[in-house]
């Protein structure tokens, strides 16, 4: 299974993931990628903080961009 990395690109600059997560397919990662900006932004809320304009620049094992996900875009809307 491969390897994805959800960096995180902020007004402050990039937050590199070094972890990664193992996910089957682009379909996971859009999943997790919402997910994870939801819990962020969440977050950002405990310490007065609008994450709504960060975004997470996924990557491959090469380095490669598979998804580039503002976290905005995970806000459900009614």
């Amino acid at each position: 299974m491969p390897v994805f990395y959800f960096h995180i690109r902020s007004d402050r600059g990039v937050h590199p993931d070094t972890d990664g997560v193992r996910l089957p397919d682009d379909e996971s990662v859009r999943k997790e990628a919402i997910d994870r900006a939801l819990i962020e932004m969440s977050e950002g809320v405990k310490h007065d903080e609008d994450r709504a304009t960060w975004c997470f620049d996924v990557r491959d094992e090469q380095d490669r961009r598979v998804l580039e996900f503002p976290f905005k875009e995970a806000i459900p809307t009614a």
